[in-house]
């Protein structure tokens, strides 16, 4: 940094909040209240808010630009990063929450720094908050007793974690790249500028079905593949596009186009552990049951990987067994993967599912029972249980699990046949 870059960073305003925005949604409001008492601006690019996104930013003293949109997100924050004026600018989103302990961490974070003349990035964690448990790899539970939590309380049982800078010194030469999923980190590289981890979370909302609606949701996912898209066509040489673009295409449905993805990734990066999972998944779902036991089994032996990812292979062996009608191998997978990780509700559904097929009526109930309670919004281990009491003979019970899952989600095929079924067997036993 040169002596006139850091003369500005020592008399700039401390800090800057830096957010694009279209139609800030629900929490846009709140966040913008709690930061302004710890911020010294905010600046604001929206990119073609239709609600009051504009109106409820300006009240709350934001300097709110116009950004045209150009399917570019690292072209819009860099057009935000231009505009603010404070030494540190911390990128948040709409749908992002600090809690007010942490606000003071941070500020106090900054104000030391400044006083030593430190010229520091943070990367900070996410907290992505999912609806249900276990629902995306690497979900963990909230900590308890929980030094983060918002003052309402965190609004999930858990969250899977990701990390990158969000908070970085003003200076011409740090922006973003990357047409999606937009980093800054390369730019820190070439600048020599350090980053460190700063310990406080941000709490991200925008997975949570209360904050987005279904059409809104799909919308998105069509808008992200779309970029996704874009992005691998510009940077063919990096595997974390065409991971990106695989993680797009399997939220749109698009399961042949997210199988093609991954195997340029691993092309790319073949030793990837995760890569490797979610190239056995989608080949599990395409009934290539084959090549997706040989993926996973390379999986296993790609390198170092975390228990989740060792559980998460063993499970997917586990119900490419099942299918392959292989129990007992199925069984010891499942025993594998409940070791590693026993408190996921999906591999008790699948313990209770694999004890179904052995014949194994009690220990079935038992296992579904306790994956029903881990995961109360999955449909699953209710289907498996009403297909259970069906073959104990105990329509009510059936009927009652069926209609359980139905309330869950209207639109649950399996439930909804299973339970017309039921209603003609019992008018022929009538």
């Amino acid at each position: 940094m040169t002596d006139i870059h850091k003369f500005k960073f020592a008399e700039a305003p401390l800090l800057t909040l830096a957010m694009i925005v279209r139609d800030g949604g629900q929490l846009f409001a709140s966040l913008l209240e709690t930061a302004a008492s710890h911020v010294d601006e905010i600046i604001i690019g929206d990119t073609g808010s239709r609600d009051n996104s504009k109106a409820v930013a300006r009240g709350s003293g934001a300097l709110v630009y116009d950004i045209p949109w150009t399917d570019d997100f690292a072209a819009a924050r860099n057009a935000v990063l231009e505009r603010s004026t404070g030494s540190w600018i911390l990128i948040l989103d709409a749908d992002e929450q600090i809690a007010p302990q942490d606000w003071l961490a941070l500020k106090k974070w900054v104000t030391e720094h400044r006083q030593r003349g430190e010229l520091l990035a943070a990367s900070i964690q996410t907290r992505n908050y999912l609806p249900g448990r276990h629902f995306k790899r690497s979900w963990q539970p909230n900590p308890d007793p929980d030094p983060h939590a918002l003052p309402e309380g965190n609004p999930a049982a858990g969250f899977v974690p990701s990390t990158k800078v969000r908070l970085i010194p003003n200076h011409p030469e740090i922006r973003f790249a990357g047409h999606l999923h937009e980093t800054v980190e390369t730019s820190l590289r070439v600048a020599g500028i350090p980053v460190v981890n700063l310990p406080l979370p941000i709490h991200h909302f925008g997975m949570l079905p209360r904050f987005q609606t279904p059409e809104l949701r799909q919308a998105k996912a069509r808008q992200y593949l779309k970029l996704a898209r874009r992005k691998a066509s510009a940077t063919p040489h990096l595997p974390c596009a065409w991971a990106e673009l695989a993680d797009c295409a399997i939220a749109c449905g698009n399961l042949d186009q997210g199988l093609q993805a991954i195997d340029r990734a691993l092309v790319l990066a073949p030793v990837n552990v995760e890569y490797r999972l979610t190239a056995g998944w989608l080949l599990k779902e395409k009934g290539r049951l084959d090549d997706a036991d040989r993926q996973l089994s390379a999986a296993g032996c790609s390198g170092p990987a975390s228990d989740g990812v060792l559980a998460e292979i063993s499970h997917l062996r586990a119900q490419i067994a099942m299918l392959r009608n292989e129990h007992r191998q199925a069984g010891q997978f499942l025993n594998l993967a409940l070791r590693l990780v026993p408190g996921n509700g999906h591999y008790l559904n699948t313990l209770g599912a694999w004890h179904l097929q052995e014949g194994r009526g009690e220990q079935a109930r038992l296992a579904l029972e306790r994956s029903h309670i881990l995961c109360p919004e999955s449909v699953e281990p209710l289907l498996n249980l009403g297909v259970m009491y069906e073959a104990a003979g105990m329509p009510e019970r059936a009927e009652a699990s069926y209609r359980q899952a139905l309330d869950l989600d209207p639109e649950c095929t399996r439930a909804g046949k299973a339970l017309t079924r039921l209603e003609k067997t019992a008018g022929i036993t009538n």
